[in-house]
């Protein structure tokens, strides 16, 4: 679907990133940024371009790069993250969403969201309200989106950190699913992959 892809480099600051498992410790640094290598050379496997950002030292979460902008095949949404340590991180992408985009939106206001609570499904897109996104900032996606003739809905998460830290579309109607999502109606004409708990940090 996507012909371009924009990653951002592990800052050495990552170590201080969020995490919501902290039995795991501490990032290793350069243990990172082999992987982010390698993701980036299996990504260009695929055929797509890959757009690699420089790393921001302010921003020890600022590999996460789809947190900060919501994209879609017709404009780009210009998150604001729930999370304080993270804030000011969205004003760093804007520039770099102009080169691939005529039409941006943004998120006002009191509202807040997070790409990682926004999960695509072709023209359809379910947000998940969380610590990191609120309603309002939901709210304001799904007007957006209307605006271009996509839609969205608003789905209830209650366990997960994210939206996707339980589930992942893989286009061709399969999803990836796992905990509080596995029994989930609104999934039932979904063929689903159901992700075992000691996998579900990696899935």
């Amino acid at each position: 679907m996507f012909e371009n892809v924009i990653v951002r480099k592990p800052s050495k600051s990552l170590r201080n990133g969020i995490t919501s498992n902290s039995e795991l410790g501490k990032p290793d640094y350069e243990k990172a940024l082999i992987q982010h290598n390698d993701y980036i050379e299996a990504l260009k496997k695929c055929g797509v371009k890959v757009c690699v950002l420089e790393a921001i030292e302010q921003y020890p979460d600022s590999c996460f790069v789809e947190d900060v902008a919501v994209c879609t095949k017709k404009f780009a949404m210009i998150a604001k993250p729930g999370a304080p340590s993270r804030r000011g991180e969205e004003k760093e992408i804007i520039e770099v969403m102009k080169k691939f985009y005529n039409d941006i939106e943004y998120i006002k206001g009191s509202g807040t969201i997070e790409g990682g609570d926004v999960m695509m499904v072709k023209d359809h897109f379910y947000i998940g309200p969380s610590k990191r996104t609120n309603r309002e900032g939901a709210e304001q996606l799904i007007k957006a989106l209307g605006k271009y003739g996509m839609s969205g809905s608003i789905l209830e998460i209650s366990e997960m950190l994210h939206l996707k830290s339980g589930l992942a579309y893989l286009e061709d109607n399969v999803l990836l699913v796992k905990g509080e999502f596995i029994n989930n109606l609104e999934f039932k004409k979904f063929n689903k992959i159901m992700i075992d708990e000691e996998e579900a940090y990696s899935a």
